[in-house]
């Protein structure tokens, strides 16, 4: 229980710490322009992505990874930042302002938060409106599972990933309207005056601090909340692994339906899900000979089931770690299963599409769907470096779940989902896996 204690609270604290560190990256670099020559600035703005891209890597390594959404984005606009200060540079140097501009002054060829706060509300904005189809966000999802199998360091980070990078925005956007404007109006590009080195570098380390103290106080308010609220539904189960067992027999999958007793108090988020899962005390592993032994003491079946091991989420929960299961039943076993309890319900393919689709299933039932979905469309369209198993571009293989006991893929295996993101039907696929990997600091 403590090592939950202490691992949800540093998952807490981490949030605060990568807003210091990502809007801090950009906050340093501003403030280095006190010293050094515009020349050299670019340098600096590549060193520091180059160490945000090292604590990234360095994260994505860890049992419990923290969301680094924040100094992913960082890290490109100072990528970008420092392309735009080397090619303004270039423009000076080879003597083209001249010819171009009716006054300019070599010494100071730019200013940097002229350049910072435009460049990082452009990408900041790009990542707020589309974070979940960002690459970075998708990497995360695969190698640590949705936000509901993440439990609640999953769905906080979700939350405050969002509001962190759309708080960036908006930070970025201010100072940018803020320093145009000031440099339309009042700048002589003759030399930094008190004034201008307020509003190009003071307003900056001041917005950084104060947003700082802001976020540390959300932070504390996030701790409180989860001291009071969050621990207690821990109790139940401790330190603990889940079992989940999803049920098929011919083209159909069984799903629970919530109670229907009118005096039952309701939980509004109850939703379709399998009726089978148990918890048991925490292992790193669990065979299919004991997970089937788990699910003979649930249902009472008559042996044997088929069962294999389907994938797991061992990482990146606190509280529990999961391990999911297929299960294939006979005719007969699945009449038994529907006599013990009338609220089970089977399922066929276009059923579970929709239900996944208009949100009526549990989340992790829903990643499960589209975990198994994936992973089997990746595995029959593609090899695993991602080429065409058939010469038919974009070729769609059927997917039914008559056929998933006949499947002999490792759904457990992250390549497939790479594959299924990146692969010869991908435009430049050699190009993005080299982008995500050396550029972005994710991927294989």
């Amino acid at each position: 229980m403590q090592k939950i204690n202490n691992d949800n609270t540093w998952g807490i604290l981490s949030l605060w710490h990568n807003w210091l560190l990502g809007y801090g990256a950009i906050t340093l670099l501003i403030l280095m322009s006190l010293w050094m020559r515009p020349l050299w600035l670019p340098f600096v703005a590549f060193a520091l992505q180059g160490i945000l891209f090292v604590l990234i890597r360095r994260n994505r390594a860890k049992e419990l990874p923290a969301c680094y959404i924040l100094p992913f984005i960082v890290s490109r606009v100072l990528f970008w930042t420092g392309v735009t200060m080397v090619l303004i540079n270039f423009f000076y140097l080879s003597g083209s302002a001249e010819n171009f501009l009716n006054s300019w002054n070599p010494e100071i060829p730019f200013i940097t938060v002229l350049i910072t706060s435009p460049v990082a509300t452009a990408i900041a904005g790009w990542g707020f409106f589309r974070q979940h189809n960002l690459s970075f966000c998708r990497d995360c999802r695969m190698r640590n599972g949705t936000p509901a199998e993440r439990g609640f360091l999953g769905k906080l980070y979700t939350q405050e990933g969002t509001y962190q990078v759309g708080t960036l925005f908006i930070l970025s956007a201010l100072v940018a309207t803020a320093s145009w404007i000031y440099y339309f109006v009042m700048y002589m590009n003759d030399e930094l005056t008190p004034l201008d080195r307020f509003f190009y570098i003071w307003l900056s380390v001041l917005i950084w601090i104060v947003s700082s103290a802001y976020l540390a106080l959300r932070y504390l308010g996030l701790l409180g909340y989860y001291n009071q609220n969050v621990q207690g539904s821990i109790v139940r189960h401790g330190r603990s692994s889940r079992l989940r067992f999803l049920l098929f027999c011919e083209d159909k999958i069984a799903l629970l339906r919530p109670e229907s007793d009118p005096n039952r108090v309701i939980d509004l988020d109850e939703k379709l899900d399998t009726p089978t899962q148990t918890y048991i005390s925490r292992r790193d592993n669990v065979s299919v000979y004991d997970a089937q032994q788990y699910l003979l003491a649930l249902t009472h079946l008559k042996p044997p089931v088929d069962m294999r091991f389907m994938y797991s989420n061992i990482v990146g929960n606190a509280e529990c770690n999961i391990f999911h299961y297929l299960c294939f039943l006979t005719p007969e076993q699945r009449d038994e299963l529907s006599a013990q309890n009338t609220r089970i319900e089977w399922f066929d393919l276009s059923d579970i599409v929709s239900a996944v689709n208009h949100k009526t299933v549990a989340p992790l039932f829903a990643a499960e769907m589209v975990r198994l979905h994936t992973v089997a469309m990746a595995w029959k369209t593609y090899h695993s470096n991602g080429r065409r198993r058939y010469s038919i571009k974009n070729y769609k293989p059927t997917f039914r779940f008559a056929d998933i006991h006949k499947w002999d893929v490792d759904y457990n295996n992250p390549m497939w989902t790479y594959v299924a993101d990146n692969n010869q039907d991908t435009p430049f696929y050699h190009c993005r896996r080299f982008w995500r990997k050396y550029v972005n600091g994710i991927g294989q």
